[in-house]
């Protein structure tokens, strides 16, 4: 790629934030975790195609400069096309980007670090207006002790330009744009106030993090925020009977894991649902047992082969429907951030 002077290489930098104690690289076929300090070197390796780099978006103090939304499969540019209209709406200006994978990556960029909780929540509200998933960069709201997170490729990434792949094209008429050092360089990033701002409109106010819960019903009784959980999830939230609670209660907790609840989150909500929809309900020790098992350990799958889940699914659910294997893991890697071991990446 031309003009990739010590001055771009600096700009290019600047947009693409991340952690700068640790990153990932692609060298020689090999992919690699590191904790080290990150430096313009590493993005001079990586511009001048000698390494692949990806960068942790989530700052220790749960912060992030960038969101990114990750869609791949054969719907990725309807599901992204779907979403950039919805963000249109709030202002949000997303940059398009063809990944390698030729997946579709949109990214959103902040003059300063802001609260990757709210980044995800502009993230949720946007993905469920467009009723689409994909996968969010940062992938968590807050890190646990000694925990990245999860790295994401940067894009212009060697020989992948020459193929019309990780750069950066007209939402429109999905051209690349010819100097794609000019449109980065212009690129809009939204201040805390610009997200402050958008935050307040009544669409977003319905739906915060801590505001999973809302205690009252059409008929008075306790609601359970149910987000942009699975058919079978949303199901079992509104009780379910003896004999299967235990089962119920382990695959909504990493349901609720793989969506980025925090662990304290999800037994919050889980504890809430198990006084006030299920009778008799289960001993409070049974659900924080349940709930910290599911987050301490590599589990993912949301059971659903197991015979007392089973009776939760929908028709409707894009598991069953799709019939995608890959869907049966929710944000694949994401349970990594709660062992100590983030080093997984997203796919190429």
């Amino acid at each position: 790629m031309k003009d990739r002077t010590p001055a771009n290489v600096a700009r290019f930098a600047s947009l693409f934030q991340g952690r700068r104690d640790a990153f990932g690289l692609m060298q020689g076929g090999r992919t690699l975790s590191l904790r080290r300090p990150l430096s313009l070197f590493h993005y001079r390796l990586h511009l001048h195609e000698r390494a692949r780099l990806g960068i942790y978006p989530l700052l220790p103090d749960g912060s992030t400069r960038f969101l990114v939304l990750d869609f791949d499969g054969p719907d990725a540019e309807m599901a992204a096309r779907k979403v950039y209209d919805c963000a249109r709406n709030y202002g949000l200006p997303f940059a398009w980007e063809i990944s390698k994978s030729r997946g579709i990556h949109l990214w959103l960029f902040f003059s300063e670090p802001i609260s990757a909780r709210n980044a995800r929540r502009i993230a949720r509200t946007v993905l469920n207006e467009a009723k689409v998933r994909s996968e969010i960069f940062p992938k968590q709201d807050r890190l646990p002790q000694n925990g990245l997170g999860n790295f994401i490729w940067l894009p212009l990434s060697g020989e992948s330009v020459k193929k019309g792949r990780t750069i950066f094209v007209d939402p429109v008429s999905l051209k690349p744009y010819p100097d794609q050092w000019t449109y980065l360089t212009d690129i809009h990033r939204l201040s805390g106030q610009d997200v402050s701002e958008i935050l307040k409109m009544e669409e977003f106010s319905t739906e915060t993090i801590e505001g999973k819960f809302s205690w009252k019903g059409n008929n008075g009784s306790p609601k359970i925020y149910q987000g942009d959980l699975l058919p079978c999830s949303r199901r079992m939230l509104e009780g379910v009977a003896e004999g299967c609670r235990d089962a119920v209660t382990f695959r909504l907790a990493v349901h609720l894991k793989s969506r980025g609840y925090t662990l304290e989150q999800a037994e919050k909500l889980l504890q809430t649902w198990n006084v006030t929809k299920n009778r008799p309900p289960l001993e409070p020790l049974i659900i924080t047992t349940k709930v910290r098992s599911a987050y301490s350990h590599g589990y993912t799958g949301y059971g659903c082969e197991d015979p007392l889940i089973i009776p939760f699914c929908e028709g409707s659910c894009v598991i069953k429907k799709k019939g995608f294997i890959d869907l049966m893991v929710a944000e694949r890697g994401s349970e990594r951030g709660y062992d100590g071991k983030d080093n997984s990446e997203e796919k190429p």
